[in-house]
């Protein structure tokens, strides 16, 4: 059985033929600035807005809202930016968006290879450092067994 677009939004107005809406918690339908469709449960939460010390406004709020979801399919539809995650009024603005977060990104990795470079350079003075001074203790050693040879030898003499 076949219906018209127009027969199909009256019965999800009306609540039916909606995946999800038979039992549990209710679900509400949201729209992006995009145009698409969201079914999510409303985030109702508790504010108060304060200024100089003094409550200026409070009551309570759906939360999805602070998501960019809007309660209403819009009517000019804002392009979404894969940079943000994140919508914006023109094309160009998410071209420049995403430009941004790969100069960042690169800007991040440049930085990241230099410290690296760095520690690995630190890293190998200090082991050479080390290896320098391992080497000169190892010298002392076979001098005082050296020295304990000798020593040895002339107690033995005088016995």
């Amino acid at each position: 059985m076949t219906i018209s677009e127009q027969a199909k939004e009256g019965i999800e107005r009306s609540g039916y033929g909606i995946s999800g809406d038979i039992g549990g918690i209710g679900r509400q339908t949201y729209f992006t600035p995009d145009g698409r469709k969201m079914r999510a449960i409303p985030a109702i939460r508790d504010y108060v807005v304060k200024q100089d010390g003094k409550v200026i406004e409070s009551g309570t709020r759906d939360a999805n809202y602070d998501k960019g979801w809007l309660p209403v399919m819009p009517t000019e539809l804002k392009p979404h930016c894969d940079g943000c995650d994140n919508w914006h009024d023109t094309q160009e603005e998410v071209d420049a968006c995403i430009l941004g977060k790969k100069t960042k990104a690169a800007e991040w990795e440049k930085w990241a290879k230099e410290r690296q470079q760095g520690e690995a350079m630190e890293a190998a003075k200090e082991t050479e450092e080390l290896r320098t001074e391992f080497l000169e203790l190892k010298g002392d050693v076979h001098s005082l067994i050296e020295q304990n040879k000798e020593l040895m030898k002339l107690l033995e003499a005088k016995k």
